[in-house]
């Protein structure tokens, strides 16, 4: 058997130069992902089945969107040994059986096992058996010209010049010494591609193995409260266990101890002391007071974990705040995880109110349609529990032009459109064929990062909101705090804002790891979205997304309220110029003790006040808002460097009645 390497494929250059250096160890493989759609082998099959092909012949791969499989293509069945779980980061020997299909593969056809390009399996290779990753292929028939090659992004190539694979043979790939994935997850796909009749389109088979990848240890414990409570009300403080990468680990059993603190002083009585209870741990505790509360939560073998911070004040407010992630991938695009670990997660882990999947439709080894967008709406839509927990259908239009947008459905369904199509591979062409449904788009990393967003085109009707924040950095302003790799002027949220954009702003994570509602350890920020809604349904989050009552932070739970000219964040107010100055309100709770708030009129800072520990608030005034549109915003700085945005009031100074 002869082995032999193709040239390297090659992706466009943005897409390739996309990897950050915010977070190299963690994004390195985000670079690829566009090489996978693109790719293509430089020789292609010119002679007619059953010919002796060439000795340095090579098959035709057709990338993975490209593809246009024939009904022969993806036949045949595969198993992968050992079966059971393995643990993140550890190394083994896999073995990956494939059983040829009921069509055969005609000798210039090819089979190809794709090993995931993504966080941390060892890049499969064929030159080096003492090196790890090398893999080596036993077939159940007798064939000189059968042929087996790494390609680059993790992909082994095997192939006949000379001989049509028949129905039942078999090729096993042995992919040995290989490191796992570094995060956890419950179908780790071994896909096996298959063009059966020598075009070069291939199609994945039915069923590919999957692989169990277990977390390490426990080593923290992420602790959840309800963020706004009145005095009296018992509340309930949940916690899981998370490993060294935040992977959701085994909870040990055992008591663990509740300790409140209330403005900064510890609360020595009604502590409770509980059991863990079927992996996860659930303390009610009634704050009988006013303030500002913290929760430390102390188990077996040394763990811990500080809830977010709770507010206690009395009253029923006319609209409750919620914390949501609504931009994240798993394995069935460029991430790791199931869609439905990817809500669970979010909700029993991240304690999060709101969530959305936002795979790509155009990037990744798996297209999104057919029963894949079926699969994902209906995780979206099994996880949504009215009161409890709000989820929304979300896809991701992945275009290398125009910058990144997410797509979101109201009720629960809804198209996918790519933006690799002719008919959708503009912003005006998308927001176009969503007009006939309830959807939003939101664009992300708009700053830089893997591409800027291009604001000379001016957002849609279906465009209310930006992302200023995630695992890729921050967009508010150039050359700000924490800001987003690869950055380009004029792309940042203030450059929109600007522009006379009225666009609310909000933060999500853009995770990978299967972990919405976390920073992705080795990143210097997240995003989270605070959404205030009378209720915690699809229809009142989808108004307050309308009207703009949401704000961002890098990734704490932060609290933060602001008004302008007596309206909430979101609002637009006409301001008689003789009514007086513009009075402004703002109040912060965070995390951790604050920096400072900034209040910011028309992308600039106009007021600074210091922080008293975790707490900054005060009622001010602009005596002199300049003539026309002015846009105000507040953010917050905590100590650890961690940010909240508020989302805009805009506010218009209109001339006195009788002033020329």
């Amino acid at each position: 058997m002869r082995v032999r390497r193709t040239e390297p494929f090659l992706g466009p250059p943005n897409r390739r130069g996309s990897r950050s250096l915010l977070a190299r160890a963690v994004f390195a493989s985000l670079g690829s992902v566009a090489v996978f759609v693109l790719a293509a082998s430089a020789v292609a099959a010119s002679d007619a089945p059953g010919t002796p092909l060439p000795a340095e012949f090579v098959p035709k791969v057709v990338p993975y969107l490209d593809v246009k499989p024939s009904a022969v293509d993806g036949q045949g069945t595969a198993t992968l040994h050992p079966s059971g779980p393995v643990l993140i980061g550890s190394r083994g020997d896999f073995a990956i059986t494939f059983t040829v299909g009921e069509a055969g593969v005609v000798a210039g056809g090819y089979v190809l096992l794709q090993v995931s390009p993504w966080w941390g399996w060892t890049e499969p290779q064929t030159e080096a058996p003492e090196a790890p990753g090398y893999v080596q292929t036993a077939t159940s028939f007798d064939d000189p010209s059968f042929e087996v090659t790494a390609l680059p992004l993790n992909r082994v190539l095997a192939f006949s010049r000379e001989r049509r694979l028949e129905p039942n043979d078999t090729i096993t790939f042995r992919y040995g010494n290989a490191r796992v994935d570094k995060f956890a997850e419950a179908e780790e796909l071994f896909q096996v591609f298959v063009d059966a009749d020598g075009d070069g389109h291939a199609a994945c088979i039915a069923q590919p193995p999957t692989l169990t990848i277990l977390p390490r240890e426990a080593q923290r414990l992420l602790v959840n409260a309800p963020s706004i409570v009145p005095p009296g009300d018992p509340i309930e403080v949940t916690a899981a266990a998370v490993d060294a990468l935040g992977n959701w680990a085994h909870l040990p059993g055992g008591m663990y101890v509740l300790k409140a603190s209330r403005d900064g002083k510890p609360l020595d009585a009604d502590t409770p002391e509980v059991a863990a209870d079927k992996g996860s741990v659930s303390v009610r505790f009634t704050p009988k007071e006013e303030g500002v509360y913290f929760f430390d939560l102390k188990g077996p073998s040394g763990l811990e974990g500080r809830s977010n911070v709770t507010l206690c004040q009395p009253g029923t407010p006319r609209l409750n705040l919620y914390f949501g992630d609504i931009h994240g991938h798993s394995r069935l695009s460029d991430g790791t995880g199931t869609p439905e670990d990817y809500y669970r997660y979010a909700r029993q882990v991240s304690g999060l109110d709101v969530a959305a999947l936002t795979d790509h439709a155009d990037y990744g080894t798996i297209p999104i349609e057919g029963a894949v967008w079926k699969r994902l709406k209906r995780a979206a839509n099994q996880a949504n529990e009215p009161g409890r927990f709000v989820t929304f259908v979300a896809f991701e239009w992945t275009n290398w032009t125009y910058g990144h947008r997410n797509v979101y459905y109201r009720d629960g369904d809804g198209p996918v459109f790519r933006s690799i199509d002719p008919d959708s591979d503009t912003p005006q062409e998308l927001w176009d064929l969503l007009q006939p449904h309830e959807a939003m788009t939101i664009a992300h990393h708009v700053g830089g990062g893997p591409i800027r967003t291009d604001w000379t085109i001016p957002p849609g009707p279906k465009e209310w909101l930006v992302e200023i924040c995630s695992i890729h950095g921050c967009s508010e302003f150039y050359g700000g705090e924490a800001t987003i790799y690869r950055p380009v002027r004029g792309a940042f949220v203030r450059d929109a804002l600007g522009r006379g954009y009225r666009l609310g702003i909000m933060g999500s994570g853009d995770t990978h790891d299967g972990h919405p509602g976390q920073c992705t350890v080795g990143t210097f920020t997240g995003g989270l979205l605070g959404v205030y809604a009378p209720e915690l349904t699809r229809e009142a989050i989808w108004e307050a997304f309308r009207e703009r009552r949401v704000y961002g932070t890098s990734g704490p739970k932060i609290i933060l309220n602001f008004r302008v000219a007596d309206r909430p964040m979101g609002s637009e107010v006409a301001w008689p110029a003789d009514k007086g100055p513009v009075p402004i309100l703002c109040r912060a709770i965070a995390c951790a003790p604050i920096r400072h708030v900034q209040i910011i009129r028309n992308g600039q800072p106009v007021y600074q006040a210091e922080g008293d520990g975790p707490t900054a608030s005060f009622v001010l005034e602009d005596p002199g808002p300049p003539p026309g549109v002015s846009w105000y915003y507040a953010r917050v700085v905590q100590e650890d460097t961690q940010m909240a945005w508020s989302s805009p009031v805009w506010v218009t100074v209109q001339a006195a009645a009788g002033s020329p």
